[in-house]
């Protein structure tokens, strides 16, 4: 019966370390092999006929005229020494190996991935080169301009139109990292939507150096006039620059305060001695059914601190009518719209990879760094909680402003 396997020069019965180095050269011959391969057809589909063959009448002159010397590309299996066609007559741009291209393109993918996963710039090149060889073309500085080349991908990103997105909620965070001079800290501005069917998207980003009225006004401005569409609820934590930019910005949208930052306020200015009890009666609040009886809950509370705790009391009653604005919307929804919990779950991966970083050098490699971390994240992201209750909604709310 004929074998299936083909012949292959490399004795299976030899020592492991002689195998392996026998099986890697074969492997690279038999990929250089498919790459000339490659790049002869692509001249035979450039010309309309194969080697040897007679031009047709009425075409251009064109014609093959040897190789250049052969020169080093990089690939997966390590470096390969291809001889690229020379064609006369014609320009010649073979996809397989551009012009002065010394490397794959996964491998720029594969370095820049390396470094989103937590590698710093000088520390992709060992990795990479203990894979592809003492030859391989790759130095800190190489790295540093194939992260570059991605950049520009956050940057068409910025620009995008944003008329398609028919937002209903948004969440709105900082995020702050080490950029710029010395010790200097930047604010990543988040946005974060969800659409009428509860999927997420992420649609803005901008580096500040504080969480101000006018970082925030410049941010929604700029998602505004990128044709963003009304929210119906904006939720995010206690800023008074956030609620001011946004009020100006999406005048007709709910104003929601996280609880969850809320709460921490809270027991951050009572003792140890009733900080159980203190979270318990705040739990009691964010889950009751209705406003009045959060209130209720809230109100009872904060007496009951008024003469130990008097700034928890105060902290209570501060800006509280922001905290029933969820009790609008649906309630399977609620418990995706109560808090900042879905941008701030996602700020908690991001930091594991930013506090790898360190200092980085201006804002805008930070911006990129969390733009790319969180599309990556955002491959694996859910719908809200209570996502099929959304459209039944708006559709009601619709109706009713209608009949009004």
């Amino acid at each position: 019966m004929h074998s299936s396997y083909p012949n292959l020069p490399v004795d299976a019965k030899a020592a492991q370390a002689d195998f392996q180095a026998a099986f890697e050269s074969l492997a690279r011959e038999r990929v250089r092999d498919l790459l000339q391969t490659y790049l002869e057809h692509e001249v035979d589909e450039l010309l309309e006929r194969s080697r040897y063959e007679r031009c047709k009448p009425g075409r251009p002159v064109a014609y093959r005229n040897g190789h250049d010397e052969p020169r080093s590309l990089t690939t997966g299996v390590g470096t390969l020494k291809v001889s690229r066609p020379r064609v006369r007559g014609v320009r010649f741009d073979s996809a397989a190996m551009p012009r002065y291209k010394r490397r794959v393109a996964c491998l720029d993918r594969t370095a820049h991935d390396l470094w989103l996963e937590g590698l710093a710039t000088r520390d992709v090149e060992p990795a990479l080169r203990a894979l592809l060889g003492a030859n391989a073309p790759l130095s800190a500085s190489t790295i540093a301009r194939v992260n570059a080349q991605f950049v520009s991908d956050y940057d068409d990103w910025s620009k995008r139109s944003l008329s398609n997105v028919d937002v209903v909620y948004l969440w709105a965070d900082g995020i702050f990292l080490g950029a710029g001079d010395a010790d200097e800290r930047r604010v990543i501005l988040a946005v974060l939507g969800a659409d009428s069917s509860g999927v997420k998207h992420l649609l803005g980003l901008a580096d500040a150096i504080s969480e101000s009225e006018i970082s925030w006004r410049e941010l929604f401005e700029d998602m505004n006039a990128r044709g963003l569409p009304a929210p119906h609820l904006l939720i995010a934590d206690g800023a008074d620059g956030i609620w001011n930019a946004a009020t100006k910005a999406f005048p007709t949208a709910k104003q929601q305060r996280c609880w969850f930052h809320k709460q921490q306020n809270i027991l951050d200015k009572v003792g140890e001695r009733v900080k159980d009890e203190v979270k318990s009666a705040l739990n009691e609040a964010m889950y009751a059914k209705t406003a009045q009886e959060s209130e209720s809950c809230l109100h009872t509370l904060a007496a009951y601190l008024d003469a130990a705790y008097p700034k928890a009391s105060s902290c209570i009653r501060d800006d509280m009518e922001r905290l029933f604005s969820f009790y609008h919307f649906p309630e399977r929804n609620w418990k995706s719209i109560r808090t900042s919990n879905p941008i701030e779950s996602v700020f908690a991966s991001v930091r594991l990879r930013t506090e790898a970083a360190k200092q980085m050098r201006t804002g805008k490699s930070a911006t990129y760094l969390v733009f790319a971390l969180i599309r990556r994240l955002s491959e694996n992201w859910n719908r809200i909680s209570g996502h099929a209750h959304i459209a039944p909604f708006l559709a009601a709310h619709a109706a009713a402003k209608t009949t009004g």
